[in-house]
């Protein structure tokens, strides 16, 4: 290779490194989660859910003010770098983006680490695995809408149902644990209360938490093919992981995911050809 295409090509190297990168400004700030950006306009924020402060169907919701308030304190009027996910707009048509501040700051990830959100996993993202353990280190600090008596939270509840708590399973084992039980000493695999549940029985030494039951015995009785129809659509929407060359999709613990992980919905993954794994059985 020439001298002057390498000195070429050196000259240009910031600029290709830079062009997948957005700027825009924050013009305004809708509430916790929701901002108008002044290139791209109204987006939402990945990952993340604060309580509710100007929903026209729900009162606003207990920390919904402080959430908003955060976010406008950091947000508004400010330079941001946006980023994106394998989905671009939601139902709403609102552009799904992350922030990261000047000073490289990640926006949404800070608003689960200071307690103001919980970490929105209805559906598949990139940093899904960190927002949860993020959100567990709030609550167990009793940072934000942690901090505040269980009963004026309920709309974290009725969101999570406990379903986003992270529990833990053996590579061999029948049985998901607390992350403290004995039972985990060879190995410990992180994995949601819900994905345990639906395959693995609670331990009886630790005790781990279990899915509430109060949905079933408060919601009316409905025909058992509209129920099987809901439950397959809530499958299809769980988070699987494929590989850029893999033919399989997996959990997210799955050893081949070693070299690549890609966030998909299940319902994606079977669409574009792909079979469930046989190691991790997604």
């Amino acid at each position: 290779m020439k001298k002057s295409t390498v000195l070429l090509f050196l000259t240009l190297l910031p600029s290709l490194l830079l062009a997948n990168v957005v700027t825009d400004r924050v013009t305004r700030v809708i509430d916790g989660d929701t901002v108008v950006l002044d290139s791209i306009g109204k987006a939402r924020l990945i990952g993340v859910d604060t309580p509710e402060t100007v929903h026209p169907q729900k009162a606003v919701e207990e920390y919904g003010k402080e959430a908003s308030d955060f976010t406008r304190r950091i947000l508004e009027g400010k330079t941001v770098r946006v980023d994106f996910d394998w989905q671009k707009t939601d139902k709403y048509q609102r552009t799904l983006v992350y922030l990261y501040l000047e000073d490289s700051t990640f926006f949404n990830a800070e608003l689960v680490k200071q307690g103001f959100a919980h970490a929105y996993t209805k559906y598949p993202f990139k940093y899904l695995d960190q927002f949860r353990d993020y959100e567990r280190q709030a609550r167990e600090n009793n940072r934000g809408l942690w901090s505040i008596p269980a009963k004026e939270v309920s709309f974290v509840l009725a969101q999570n149902d406990n379903e986003d708590q992270t529990v833990y399973i053996t590579r061999t084992g029948s049985k998901y644990h607390r992350g403290s039980c004995r039972y985990l000493s060879k190995s410990k695999i992180p994995i949601s209360l819900k994905e345990a549940a639906a395959r693995y029985t609670p331990c009886s030494v630790c005790q781990p938490p279990t899915l509430s039951t109060q949905k079933a015995t408060e919601t009316p009785a409905i025909e058992e093919n509209e129920v099987k129809g809901k439950q397959e659509e809530g499958k299809q929407e769980e988070a699987v992981y494929i590989t850029r060359t893999g033919e399989c999709y997996h959990q997210g613990w799955c050893s081949s995911l070693r070299k690549s992980k890609i966030p998909v919905t299940k319902k994606e993954a079977i669409k574009r050809g792909y079979r469930p794994c046989s190691r991790c059985n997604p």
